[in-house]
């Protein structure tokens, strides 16, 4: 995968960067890593944004307003296989202690609570038109001294808060900074059929992979690898038997990298592929 970007700093900070992402790719984390929160308007492609507990889907035109947080960015399979495509987006990137200094008031607003880790957004005509200023400074650095930029920070906000249908743009700004709160167990059952790496599902749950090893086990009773195989290798043999679907579909569906794969780990639990085992069912 190739990368391409255009950035703007504010205080040593990238808060403005136009991202071009070129070549074939399966999944990459997120591309922000800091503590801070992001705009992104999708100008070009597609991508599929996981979050710990959710996919969002996201084309040529949308926006999404992501919290701080672990999360990857997945190029959008056709017919399961991963061809050359490429991805535009502008972002935006808010930091904590920098955007509050921005607006007067009390930001410790405990009432809040932010249903959220990452959103799509309604691109309004403002929206767009800010996103199009963004791009033109972009390409024209020298008219973007700290002060433009921080206006343009500013005027961001105010038009989120107002998509977002904040009561306040201090309540805005301080649920952008309250992290979602994930339950543990939520995030692997609702990632059970993906094809997420122990290391991967470990981002996700915010952990090092040995801690996240240890909590699962505490958890399951069982190892991760044993206790996601048996899962997927289950739910192959409730769709062997009660669906139509291709073993191919079957094996994709159920988080397998490949078709021989999974033939191979279902033949050694069941005692047939999963082909013998479909029609061993019908008879």
């Amino acid at each position: 995968m190739q990368l391409e970007h255009k950035e703007l700093k504010y205080r040593g900070k990238v808060v403005f960067e136009s991202i071009k992402m070129m070549g074939k790719f399966r999944r990459v984390p997120k591309i922000f890593n800091e503590n801070e929160a992001c705009f992104l308007f999708l100008t070009k492609g597609a991508f599929v944004f996981r979050t710990p507990t959710n996919l969002l889907h996201f084309n040529e035109g949308d926006a999404m307003l992501s919290k701080c947080g672990n999360y990857f960015i997945e190029q959008v399979a056709i017919n399961d296989e991963f061809n050359e495509s490429t991805i535009v987006a502008t972002g935006a990137f808010f930091y904590p202690e920098m955007v509050k200094e921005f607006f007067t008031g009390d930001l410790s607003i405990e009432s809040i609570k932010p249903n959220f880790d990452t959103t799509k957004l309604s691109v309004e005509p403002l929206l767009k038109a800010f996103v199009d200023s963004i791009n033109y400074m972009l390409d024209n650095p020298a008219i973007a001294d700290e002060n433009l930029i921080e206006t343009k920070l500013k005027e961001l906000l105010l038009l989120l808060s107002k998509t977002e249908k904040a009561s306040s743009i201090h309540q805005f700004i301080h649920s952008l900074f309250i992290p979602y709160e994930y339950e543990f167990r939520d995030i692997i059952q609702l990632n059970l059929f993906s094809n997420l790496s122990l290391e991967e599902l470990a981002r996700l749950c915010n952990m090092s992979l040995a801690t996240f090893k240890r909590k699962f086990t505490e958890t399951y009773k069982q190892s991760p690898a044993k206790y996601l195989l048996e899962q997927k290798l289950k739910n192959a043999q409730y769709l062997l038997e009660h669906s139509k679907i291709p073993v191919s579909d079957i094996a994709h569906q159920c988080g397998f990298d490949d078709l021989s794969g999974f033939n191979k780990a279902f033949k050694k639990e069941a005692g047939l592929s999963p082909s013998d085992y479909r029609l061993s069912r019908k008879s």
